[in-house]
């Protein structure tokens, strides 16, 4: 071997030196980017834990920015069917007087066979025919079932112990009443089981009601019914002066509003305010009270009537309180606030000879309130429509509207009775900005929603 020859291994090793040598300088700037890569990303997560967690004035900024960069809820208008709401939401009810059915009514109405049982035995459609325009132009119909009615097929009672076709239920559903009341002076005609009847029919044909009950637990429940239109809820409560001297098996069976002087007086006023309380906690934005007395042919209210409803209204409770019973129509006055139609009359009737006419006749009302739904204190009755009636047409009877489009006797005749009407109503000082006669054919279809 060359001696002058230098040995492999150190020129491998020279030659690794001078590449690390070479190297350096690339190897610091990649680690001092390194750093700053590191530093930049530990400063983004605190900003972004700034931003998610604001404080002080950071919060300021960021709540002005949410601000300005959300979308506010739609306001969801229901207005109902009457032709006009004043305010955000709208329910209105229809209610009339009695459906008071005697068999001189009901034979006019006989099927062939007035023992069928599928519901053939009498057909009352034509009856209540004319009733189904006001309906639609109103969110809810009310009826006030007068007496208890028959088993399917009979037998058949009049007064004074009255026990009707229920065929009568038949039509009620047919022409579109949402619910009935049937706290009335003949509740306990047909006992429990004419009361069981009743409830069993109406909730067959899905209609609300109250009134008379099959339990006491029944007795204790809230009746609240939606609008089907979206504007609110109405909670309902009813009672009676009188069951014409029987007594039940039960108080409870029905629901009271003795007079003045009775040892439960006071416990039916009480019981009155207690379901309304029940029902404003179930939901209800409003409370219709609906009272039946005795005293009848008035066109004014007796004395039970005035009292008992300005002690009613004095609580704070009802919204408006409406009557029926007299078989009359009676005036309608705003006490200290709160609407009250003291007599709606007869709704369907048989014809009593001239010296009870006005048991012939009747008023159909539409009682609108206006509000802001769930939102308790913001409703109040803006307007009651009403339209005098007559409960036959020509030589048939119907229920016939005595508006000024529509004949039920004769021209001459109907607006004497309209004028008679219309003087009653006004008579306690009813403001006419508010209460206002129903001509339907001036009303235009309004959209339910806006």
């Amino acid at each position: 071997m060359n001696r002058r020859q230098r040995p492999q291994h150190l020129d491998n090793r020279r030659r690794r030196r001078g590449y690390l040598q070479a190297l350096s300088p690339i190897l610091l700037m990649l680690v001092a980017l390194f750093a700053i890569l590191a530093i930049w990303m530990i400063s983004s997560r605190i900003m972004d834990n700034k931003t998610l967690t604001p404080s002080g004035s950071d919060v300021i900024a960021h709540d002005a920015i949410t601000r300005q960069s959300g979308v506010p809820d739609p306001v969801i208008s229901h207005h109902g069917k009457a032709p006009d709401c004043p305010d955000q939401d709208c329910i209105s009810i229809l209610v009339n007087g009695d459906l008071l059915f005697h068999p001189t009514l009901w034979q006019h109405f006989e099927g062939t066979n007035t023992a069928a049982q599928d519901g053939s035995a009498f057909d009352f459609t034509s009856l209540f025919a004319p009733m189904a325009d006001y309906i639609k132009a109103s969110d809810l119909a009310i009826c006030e079932f007068e007496t208890p009615i028959a088993k399917r097929g009979g037998p058949y009672a009049g007064y004074p112990v009255f026990a009707i076709p229920p065929e009568v239920v038949d039509s009620v559903a047919k022409v579109g009443y949402r619910a009935c009341t049937h706290a009335t002076n003949h509740s306990w005609d047909q006992g429990a089981e004419g009361i069981r009847r009743l409830n069993d029919e109406l909730i067959s044909h899905g209609i609300a009601q109250i009134g008379s009950y099959v339990s006491e637990a029944d007795a204790e429940k809230p009746l609240v019914i939606d609008s089907p239109t979206g504007g609110g809820k109405l909670g309902l409560v009813t009672g009676t002066v009188s069951l014409n001297a029987m007594i039940p098996d039960f108080d409870w069976r029905v629901d009271r509003l003795r007079d003045f002087g009775d040892p439960l007086h006071q416990a039916d006023i009480d019981r009155a305010v207690a379901k309304a309380d029940t029902v404003r906690s179930e939901g209800a934005d409003v409370v219709a009270m609906a009272m039946h007395s005795v005293q009848e042919y008035l066109d004014h209210a007796d004395s039970w009537q005035k009292a008992e409803a300005h002690a009613l209204a004095d609580t704070g409770k009802f919204d408006v309180i409406y009557g029926a019973g007299c078989h009359c129509a009676q005036p309608i006055e705003n006490y200290n606030g709160t609407w009250i139609i003291y007599g709606l009359g007869n709704a369907i009737t048989v014809s009593a000879p001239s010296e009870r006419i006005v048991n012939n006749q009747g008023v159909t009302a539409r009682i609108q309130f206006a509000g802001n739904k769930g939102v308790a204190g913001s409703w109040k009755v803006n307007r009651i429509d009403w339209v005098a009636t007559s409960n036959m047409k020509g030589n048939m009877y119907q229920w016939c509207p005595l508006s000024s489009n529509n004949t039920c006797a004769n021209p001459t005749q109907d607006q004497q009775i309209r004028q008679r009407i219309s003087n009653v109503i006004y008579s306690m000082g009813a403001d006419a900005g508010v209460v206002r006669e129903w001509d339907l054919s001036t009303e235009s279809t309004q959209p339910q929603a806006r």
